[in-house]
């Protein structure tokens, strides 16, 4: 897939009465990112006085290295010089560059505050740029860049990133339980701005925060932002911890038994990240599994497919693969290196029609269709009992249109009327029948071999 470098679209709130003309899905990662930037080798200039000012849009965090040339560190922290606010201090006694002579400082700066809004990537060197590198200056595995490369490999066509804001915890490497979770709240209500797209809300979370989970915290929010006067279709993909049993998962899944909730799963909820040593939990295969939903056709039905960027080393029994499904888990299992997510569903087993993610998909995608097709046709519009006909029409056309294009099988009746508590409002209502991909296609065969003199 070609992706342009360089392009990217930040989301601002608005009126939401413009509804883009496209329907988009994306994976939106909401986990930690590197809360510092290393700027590294920035050339100053030995100004009389003991202060030199350190060039930052921020604030300085630490200085790493200080020398003569690039890449040479020659001055000793505390020895020659000490760090004072967004200043190097030279001190009296130690070694100093001469006057008027260029040197070189690599430093880390607190990030910018544009680094928290929720942004839509195309590229994963802008990602890299706006949230750090793979290893965070702290030496831990950059959540969100991470995870948001991988979801772009795996088939996305773009990725949200949104970072947690823990610029005010004590640590912000390290927060506390209370501060992660008052962070991830905050990010729930940054994602309230969001009003263009269906989104795979991917929390990058493995365990629970305090006495909320970080599922909870977005599924609450996905179940009401989904709602039909919300418009704002979304699907959370829950993130189990490392030794996470497949019959706690099966509990976990059930606890929730809604279409709004996906949980996936490994042996043993842990995971090796292509291009890092150690092993992660499960976060990351959640990113990779998002952006496989995101990148394939519309109503697909997403069944031992391939997961790029992640590997585990143990395969769930068949009889625990039939146990994890029946009850509302995702498993994945692996062949060499080659990582397949045997069904990608969503904790309500009722039916095909509520656990399939395919058919989620239909749904969301002919409300959102219908919704803003009508609303852009009519808008302004004086209600009539003229204009309830001809919208009775359109919207039969339209999804004659879906049916056409195989999104659905078949519809229903469509009914449109005047609300008689709010006369400005239009209900409409209807029912469509997806058109459910093939599944679990098994095919057998035989060949013989003859040799002839």
């Amino acid at each position: 897939m070609l992706r342009v470098p360089g392009v990217l679209v930040r989301i601002i709130n608005d009126t939401g009465i413009i509804a883009p003309p496209l329907y988009e899905r994306y994976p939106v990662i909401i986990g930690e990112g590197d809360p510092y930037r290393e700027q590294k080798d920035v050339q100053l200039t030995r100004t009389v006085g003991s202060v030199d000012p350190i060039p930052t849009l921020t604030t300085v965090d630490s200085i790493v290295s200080v020398g003569d040339l690039p890449g040479i560190a020659n001055y000793t922290q505390n020895t020659d010089y000490v760090r004072s606010g967004n200043n190097i201090g030279w001190l009296p006694g130690g070694s100093s560059p001469t006057l008027t002579d260029n040197y070189y400082i690599t430093f880390t700066e607190t990030r910018a505050t544009s680094a928290y809004t929720p942004t839509l990537y195309f590229d994963a060197n802008l990602i890299y740029q706006d949230h750090g590198n793979g290893w965070r200056t702290s030496g831990a595995i950059n959540d969100v860049s991470v995870g948001g490369a991988i979801a772009l490999n795996a088939g996305a066509a773009g990725v949200i990133i949104c970072q947690l804001d823990l610029s005010a915890a004590t640590d912000p490497d390290l927060p506390t339980p209370t501060e992660l979770e008052a962070a991830f709240i905050a990010a729930r209500d940054k994602l309230n701005t969001i009003t263009d797209y269906k989104l795979f809300l991917v929390p990058m979370s493995s365990g629970t925060i305090n006495t909320t989970s970080a599922a909870a915290i977005f599924f609450n929010h996905a179940v009401l932002a989904s709602q039909p006067e919300n418009k704002q279709e979304r699907t959370v993909v829950a993130a189990l911890p490392k030794g996470t049993t497949y019959t706690s998962a099966a509990v976990f899944a059930q606890g929730y038994a809604h279409e709004r909730m996906v949980v996936p799963l490994v042996k043993d909820a842990t995971v090796t990240v292509t291009g890092y040593t150690g092993t992660q939990d499960m976060r990351f295969y959640n990113a990779g599994l998002a952006g496989f939903l995101c990148g394939v056709a519309i109503g697909r039905t997403i069944c031992d497919e391939i997961i790029p960027g992640v590997t585990f080393a143990d395969n769930f029994t068949p009889a625990e693969q039939k146990y994890l499904v029946g009850r509302g888990v995702s498993p994945a299992k692996i062949r060499g290196e080659v990582v397949r997510n045997i069904a990608a569903i969503t904790t309500d087993t009722t039916n095909a029609l509520t656990e399939d993610l395919g058919v989620q998909d239909v749904k969301d995608y002919v409300r959102k269709y219908w919704r803003e097709g009508i609303w852009n046709t009519f808008k302004n519009s004086p209600i009539t009992p003229a204009l309830i006909g001809i919208m009775t029409n359109s919207s039969n056309g339209m999804l004659r249109y879906l049916q056409d294009e195989n999104i659905i099988a078949a519809s229903g009746d469509v009914t449109v009327r005047q609300d008689g508590v709010e006369p400005r409002k239009i209900i409409i209502t209807g029912k469509i029948q997806p058109a459910f991909g093939m599944q679990f296609v098994d095919v057998t065969f035989t060949f013989v071999l003859t040799f002839t003199a």
